[in-house]
């Protein structure tokens, strides 16, 4: 079976009795970058009345998790990932963000609002077949990291978690069907003694 991943983020907004319902969907590589994304979420919505959410990664949906962050059990995070599932996403985070409007939804309203938050998100969305990806922890010199996102461009690949001190410490992630290439290029400076990189495991 193919699995889709969304090209980029989404969000769609909805309103029931009141209630504001914020449907963000994001392009997550894996669990940790999932995890990191939520928390940034949760920073930037820190006044809602909940950050519910859900998530799948892999290739084939390996990983799936879903919270109901406050809302009673079941009525959040389980339709949204259900919504998720129904479109064979995969590689995703949901956040479905609400702000109370002073009346009540129930549980099957509740079950109902976060499912449908997620599906009009989800039809917004450019979807795109999902993919594997490898992550490497790289550090090189100030020359070699403008040099190496010149080049990155070309692979599809993302340049996250910089930290600059004497050197450049970065997370550096593509599609796996590029790691070959990337290897090589990476090589190439390593053996001037401009880098140094080792394949990074993910959760």
């Amino acid at each position: 079976m193919m699995y889709f991943a969304i090209k980029a983020k989404v969000s769609s907004e909805i309103k029931i009795l009141r209630s504001q319902f914020i449907a963000v969907l994001y392009p997550v590589a894996n669990v940790e970058e999932a995890r990191v994304q939520l928390n940034e979420h949760i920073k930037d919505y820190s006044n809602a009345t909940h950050n519910c959410y859900a998530y799948l990664c892999g290739t084939n949906q390996e990983t799936s998790y879903y919270s109901d962050a406050g809302e009673p059990g079941g009525t959040a995070g389980k339709p949204m990932l259900n919504a998720m599932l129904r479109h064979e996403l995969t590689n995703t985070l949901a956040v479905v963000t609400r702000y109370y409007g002073g009346i009540k939804l129930g549980v099957k309203g509740l079950i109902d609002a976060y499912g449908e938050a997620v599906e009009e998100a989800i039809k917004m969305a450019e979807l795109i077949p999902a993919r594997d990806y490898v992550s490497y922890l790289v550090s090189c010199d100030y020359q070699t990291f403008e040099s190496l996102k010149y080049k990155c461009k070309e692979l599809e690949a993302i340049l996250s978690d910089a930290q600059y001190a004497s050197q450049v410490s970065f997370i550096l992630e593509l599609p796996i069907e590029a790691k070959d290439t990337l290897v090589e290029i990476l090589d190439g400076y390593a053996t001037q003694s401009r880098l140094l990189y080792k394949e990074k495991t993910t959760i």
